[in-house]
């Protein structure tokens, strides 16, 4: 690893200096989550909070791999980690059973991104620029070439406002992947079957799949990327390695990189199946029109280039009165025509520099009007919903660039003199968005850590209420409002899902958790109970033991079932459907086969 040095086989393990360097100067970026009180009012900041603490309720009535959010749709609760990957939400449940509240455990997470997004560019930097040193350039001046590196990543203006303006969890933390994954496929396919090449499959496959695990952004997005690469990176190699043997050669990296893939996705099954199974069960029109229509959300050329910062939203399809900036960042645009420079000039000679420099601008002009056409041709690209989310590979590529362009832009001159230069690049990398840092901060006070902020966002914005595709009358507020009103909810938490509808009989008592609701029901007749959640796959009813099937309860998509006379203990739980075992049972044997193929290279290898 790079955080961890051996100066001597026999030397204790030493921390390395330049990590600690680029960590100790992402610090000011941190600020605002270091500061008492949490920004609730950025975009996605309630989300963040909320999306955790329905992760963590659900994870601590056994849903290991939650599904459900129950508190969602005014309580009717909404399958929110079918759509959203959880990745993210592991990270932030670590710190909850570590002690931290969810408001603080999601600033945890945050801190860890921003950590992992510097340590990822700073190591892939450095190992596209190991081998190229000419003679009398120290092993130093690489190292801070990947500490300006990280920093341009860090700082990169949409990085910060991912967090502070979006507060988007889990679009950022996947962020902090997308060096990581390079790295590892770039190593895959440079070393081929050379001896390790079991740990290098490993760890590309694990590396692909924690992106696509942390946000369904990845397989939009990312994926199309991460395949260009792959595709440059072989045909790269084919054209340097002559003689003999080339096609099979060829084959051999193709198949290493393919398998990578095909691991990934099997990896990530578990995902991937109940979202394509499921996911069409919901009623998705409604994240892909108004606020949501691609249309609306496209970047103009000007906005690209303008320093204006704003806590606003991307609500005017002119471009003229945008809320929000689109800036890619002035070191950003600096370091990366003056990568082009040099490029063209032939001083910048590693290849994969061409290839940052021309995805930068082909995903540039994708988020501009002038790609609608491609959109409106390529309908999946429409679940995008905001074409300036590619600002996140657009920073990605030009950090690269940015720590390849800064190392070669300084002659080898005297090692000191060089070492200064690229200390004060990376100094200009903190400055230069160090007015962005920053956040609207409000007090964290006690219902903020529970469902009443999930309620609170939904009454301020009624659109954003998820349906399924069985709800035939939309509503703003449900049968459990007044519940989530109640000024005990705090301290009982009492939420009535059971409810007799017809019949005479009443439900004795009952209890909701975070995946699972019961109670007991005395039926002095044939009755009809209502279950007030969502009629969707997973809900496991009993009564009295024995599995019962609940019909749709109109009109708002709901659950009953029939009860004869008597006294009933009745049993709602949310489990598993055939696409969630088929998902599990796939990825359950591709860990293990990555387990085992890790361990049989590392014999292999010391044998």
């Amino acid at each position: 690893m790079d955080l961890l040095r051996r100066a001597h086989p026999r030397a204790a393990l030493r921390i390395n200096p330049y990590l600690l360097l680029l960590f100790g100067l992402s610090l000011f970026a941190l600020t605002p989550l270091l500061s008492p009180g949490y920004f609730y009012d950025a975009h996605d900041g309630r989300h963040s909070v909320f999306y955790l603490l329905e992760f963590h309720q659900a994870f601590q009535d056994g849903a290991w791999w939650p599904r459900w959010g129950m508190d969602h749709a005014q309580g009717y609760g909404y399958p929110v980690f079918l759509l959203q990957a959880p990745l993210a939400f592991y990270t932030g449940e670590l710190f909850i059973l570590l002690g931290a509240s969810v408001t603080l455990a999601a600033k945890l997470t945050w801190v860890t991104g921003f950590l992992i997004s510097g340590w990822g560019m700073h190591r892939l930097v450095t190992f596209w620029l190991a081998g190229q040193e000419p003679q009398g350039r120290q092993r130093a001046t690489v190292q801070l070439a990947g500490v300006a590196a990280g920093l341009l990543y860090v700082y990169a203006p949409y990085h910060l406002l991912d967090i502070y303006v979006r507060g988007a969890l889990a679009e950022f933390f996947m962020l902090s992947w997308f060096p990581w994954v390079f790295w590892a496929f770039d190593r895959l396919i440079r070393d081929g079957a050379a001896p390790g090449w079991p740990g290098r499959l490993v760890t590309a496959t694990l590396l692909y799949a924690a992106v696509i695990l942390t946000h369904t952004f990845a397989l939009l997005s990312f994926t199309p990327l991460l395949m260009g690469f792959i595709l440059f990176r072989l045909g790269q190699k084919f054209w340097q390695e002559g003689g003999r043997g080339r096609i099979s050669a060829l084959l051999q990296w193709t198949g290493l990189a393919a398998a990578a893939g095909v691991l990934t996705l099997l990896l990530a099954a578990i995902f991937i199946l109940p979202l394509l199974a499921e996911g069409p069960l919901l009623d998705q029109s409604q994240w892909t029109r108004d606020t949501y229509n691609f249309r609306g959300h496209f970047v103009f050329l000007g906005q690209f280039f303008d320093p204006f910062w704003g806590f606003g939203y991307s609500d005017d399809p002119t471009g003229a009165n945008d809320g929000m900036s689109f800036q890619v960042g002035a070191m950003l645009l600096f370091l990366g025509m003056v990568g082009g420079y040099l490029l063209l000039r032939r001083r910048l000679r590693e290849p994969v520099a061409w290839f940052l420099l021309l995805s930068s601008g082909a995903v540039l002009f994708s988020m501009t009007p002038w790609a609608r056409p491609l959109w409106e041709a390529v309908t999946i690209l429409q679940v995008i919903q905001f074409p300036w989310r590619l600002l996140a590979l657009v920073i990605f590529l030009l950090s690269g660039l940015g720590g390849l362009a800064v190392w070669h832009l300084l002659p080898p001159f005297q090692p000191l003199r060089e070492r200064e230069g690229l200390l004060l690049v990376s100094l200009l990398a903190v400055f230069a968005s160090v007015p962005y840092v920053q956040a609207e901060l409000q007090p964290v006070e006690a219902w903020r850590n529970d469902a009443r902020l999930l309620m609170d966002f939904e009454w301020e914005h009624p659109t954003m209420i998820g349906y399924t595709g069985q709800v035939k009358e939309r509503f703003t507020e449900s049968l459990l409002t007044e519940d989530y009103r109640a000024e005990d909810f705090p301290e009982t938490g009492f939420l009535e899902r059971l409810a007799v509808i017809q019949g005479k009989g009443e439900v004795l008592s009952q209890t909701s958790r975070g995946a699972s609701f019961q109670g007991l029901v005395q039926a002095e007749e044939p009755v009809v109970l209502q279950l007030r959640a969502y009629h969707f796959p997973g809900w496991q009813v009993t009564v009295d033991g024995v599995p019962v099937t609940p019909r749709v309860s109109d009109p708002h998509g709901l659950m009953e079932i029939d009860l004869p006379p008597g006294q009933h203990r009745v049993e709602v739980r949310m489990g598993a459907t055939p696409a969630r075992r088929l998902g599990l049972t796939i990825s359950g044997f591709t860990a293990l086969f990555l387990l085992g193929l890790w361990f049989w290279g590392r014999s292999r290898h010391s044998a």
